[in-house]
């Protein structure tokens, strides 16, 4: 798997690392809706910082925005965050949000890199 979940008292952090698939984006998902502590959740937030290869289409950002959707309609008070850098990740995230399936706050954040010492 190349991600890893760590749960906090009212959120999830999940950190992507190295090759990314499809079905690991769907199964991180799947884990954290079936987890007994998903109801608690208010938070989520992505880092996708450590991403080499990420898997990508289309149609798989809309199977899995709308994935979101049953879930997001139990526990409506969750907000949505990810750390990204790569333009190809952000776009995937911007057409994700963009679909509409999901009314809960998503936004990216890009961090920017540490300016040198002068």
């Amino acid at each position: 798997m190349s991600f890893h979940l760590s749960w906090e008292p009212r959120g999830v952090l999940r950190r992507y690392y190295g090759d990314v698939s499809i079905d690991e984006r769907r199964r991180s998902l799947e884990l954290i809706c079936a987890d007994e502590r998903f109801d608690n959740l208010r938070y989520s937030i992505t880092n996708y910082l450590d991403v080499a290869g990420y898997e990508v289409s289309d149609e798989a950002t809309a199977e899995i925005a709308a994935l979101h959707i049953a879930p997001l309609v139990t526990n409506r008070y969750i907000v949505i965050a990810a750390v990204a850098t790569q333009p190809k990740i952000i776009a995937a995230i911007e057409h994700f949000i963009e679909l509409g399936f999901v009314s809960q706050p998503y936004r990216v954040f890009i961090p920017t890199p540490p300016r040198p010492p002068p």
